[in-house]
């Protein structure tokens, strides 16, 4: 019986663990990746102070996704002491780094103290995303009232 008893629990065991591991690797509904937010042209445009400059047309799959609460998985980057991005790349990859365009980098604004944050962490995040396409002087893309999910 206690052998019976063992290989039921054994068994239990592995089956709890491969379901909570396929779930940790299934997507959420609203998990946006950056190939889908890559999927935008510009446009030329006159600019009182920059003279000309080009504006993001985003597509209609980006467009869906302002202001909805979704989840992207990216490298942390500090833009300055106190403001933080998310990158498709590592900081010597990114795009202040003229090795990325516009579309691989998405501001933060956390919802709380995200406390004590490394470069180049690979985090997933939460938050609302935000779609900028007039204000060259801001982020194109952003996310609010961000949490970390997960963080490597």
């Amino acid at each position: 019986m206690k052998t019976y008893l063992t290989l039921f629990f054994i068994t239990i065991s592995f089956i709890h663990y491969s379901v909570a591991e396929s779930l940790q690797n299934k997507p959420v509904k609203d998990t946006i990746t950056w190939l889908i937010l890559n999927d935008l042209e510009y446009k030329e445009a006159p600019h009182e102070v920059y003279g000309t400059v080009y504006l993001p047309e985003f597509s209609k799959g980006v467009k869906k996704l302002a202001n909805k609460q979704v989840v992207i998985k990216g490298y942390l980057v500090p833009v300055d002491k106190t403001t933080w991005a998310l990158s498709k790349n590592t900081y010597a990859a990114c795009f202040f780094c003229g090795k990325a365009g516009p579309e691989t980098v998405i501001g933060l604004t956390f919802k709380g103290d995200p406390g004590k944050l490394k470069m180049d962490a690979n985090a997933t995040v939460t938050g609302k995303f935000i779609l900028n396409g007039k204000d060259v002087d801001d982020w194109m893309y952003s996310l609010t009232d961000v949490e970390i999910i997960s963080i490597k």
